[in-house]
C-alpha cells in the first residue's frame, strides 16, 4: 500500500497541464524522444491547446481547467475530475478534427459545468493514474498498460453523461465547430471501438450507437446555423472581455521570427508551435504556420490553422482565400 502510494504522488507531479506547461520543461522532457515522436507529442499539444482555448473562450462564466495530455496512454478516453479533463494520447490519435476533438473536450467540460463533478462522489479517475503515467515525459520512461481502463473511471450515471453530450455539442457549435462533424465521433466511436457499442461496457454510459442518434438529432437542428455561418465568412471569435497576454507574446516573437526564416519546414513548423503556444492569439503566426502545413501536403492542420488566423482577425491577408482553396480541395476529394 505504501509502494502504491508512492508512486501515485510520484506520477502526479510527472503530470503537467499542457495549458501551463512551460516551454522549457517541455524541450526538456521531449528532447530525449525520437523525432518523429517529439513531433506528434508537440502536433497534439498544440490542438488541445487550441480547441480547449476555443470552447472555454465561447462559453459564459467558464471553469477554471487544466487539460492533461496523458502521454503514452493508448487507450481511446478522456476523463474529468475536480479542475482536470485528462486525455489519453490514445484519444488524441483517434480524433479526426478539431470538430470530432471538440465534442469529446465540450462533453467534459459540460460535466463540470453542469455540476456533475460536484454533485457526484469524489471521482476516482486519478486513483493509480501515477503508476500508469510515470515516466510519460521521461526519455526512457514506460507508461504501464496493465491498468488501461482504469485510467478514466466513469461515476457519471447515464442522465448526466446524455446532459454533458447535448451541453458539449452546443459548445462545440458556439465556438465554431461544425455540429455534424462533432457528432460523427460517436459512431465512429461505436464502429471502431465496438465494445462502446453496448451500455454494458460502462454501465453508466450509454451505447456509443444510442448517443449518435441523439447527437444527430440534436446536430440537425445547429447545423442550419453553421451553414449560414460557412456561407457569410463569420468565424466566432473569444468572447467579449477576453485579453491577450501581451507578456507571453513578447516571448513568443522569438520564436515566431526564427520561423519565418527556418529553411527547414519540420524546424519551422516546431517554432510556430512553440510560439503559438504562448501567444494563441496571432493571426499572422497561425497564418504562415497555415502555410508551411501547406508546403508539407497537410492540409487538416493548414485548414485549422487558417480557422484561427480568421478567429483573430477576420479580414487577415490571404487565410480566407487559403482556407477556401483547401476546403474546396477536400469537398472534391470526398
Amino acid at each position: 500500500m505504501v509502494r502504491w502510494l508512492a508512486s501515485f504522488w510520484l506520477g502526479l507531479l510527472l503530470l503537467l497541464p499542457v495549458t501551463a506547461f512551460a516551454q522549457r520543461d517541455l524541450d526538456a522532457a521531449l528532447q530525449g524522444l525520437p523525432p518523429e515522436q517529439r513531433i506528434a507529442y508537440r502536433r497534439q499539444l498544440l490542438q488541445l491547446d487550441r480547441v480547449s482555448r476555443r470552447l472555454l473562450q465561447a462559453i459564459p462564466n467558464p471553469p477554471k481547467v487544466n487539460f492533461i495530455l496523458a502521454a503514452g496512454e493508448s487507450s481511446v478516453n478522456a476523463g474529468t475530475t475536480f479542475g482536470k479533463i485528462i486525455i489519453a494520447e490514445g484519444m488524441m490519435r483517434f480524433v479526426r478534427s478539431d470538430d470530432e476533438l471538440a465534442m469529446i473536450l465540450g462533453h467534459e467540460l459540460a460535466h463540470l459545468t453542469q455540476g456533475h463533478v460536484s454533485r457526484g462522489a469524489m471521482n476516482n479517475t486519478l486513483l493509480g493514474i501515477g503508476s500508469i503515467i510515470a515516466g510519460s515525459f521521461i526519455p526512457g520512461g514506460d507508461a504501464a498498460t496493465s491498468m488501461v481502463g482504469q485510467l478514466f473511471l466513469n461515476h457519471f450515471n447515464q442522465d448526466q453523461e446524455r446532459q454533458a453530450d447535448q451541453v458539449g455539442l452546443r459548445y462545440a457549435y458556439d465556438a465554431g465547430y461544425d455540429p455534424q462533424a462533432a457528432a460523427y465521433v460517436m459512431q465512429r466511436m461505436a464502429e471502431e471501438v465496438p465494445e462502446t457499442a453496448s451500455s454494458g461496457f460502462f454501465s453508466s454510459h450509454p451505447s456509443s450507437t444510442e448517443r449518435f442518434a441523439v447527437l444527430q438529432r440534436e446536430a440537425a437542428t445547429l447545423s442550419p446555423g453553421h451553414e449560414t455561418r460557412r456561407a457569410t465568412g463569420e468565424t466566432p471569435g473569444p468572447r467579449p472581455g477576453v485579453k491577450r497576454n501581451e507578456k507571453a507574446c513578447q516571448q513568443a516573437r522569438q520564436f515566431f521570427y526564427r520561423a519565418k526564416d527556418m529553411g527547414d519546414v519540420d524546424k519551422k513548423i516546431a517554432l510556430y508551435q512553440r510560439g503559438l503556444r504562448l501567444c494563441p492569439e496571432s493571426p499572422r503566426a497561425h497564418a504562415e504556420l497555415a502555410a508551411a502545413y501547406v508546403d508539407l501536403g497537410e492540409n487538416r492542420e493548414a485548414i485549422e490553422e487558417y480557422r484561427e488566423a480568421l478567429r483573430y482577425d477576420p479580414n487577415y491577408p490571404g487565410a480566407r482565400d487559403g482556407l477556401s482553396e483547401l476546403e474546396g480541395r477536400r469537398s472534391g476529394v470526398n
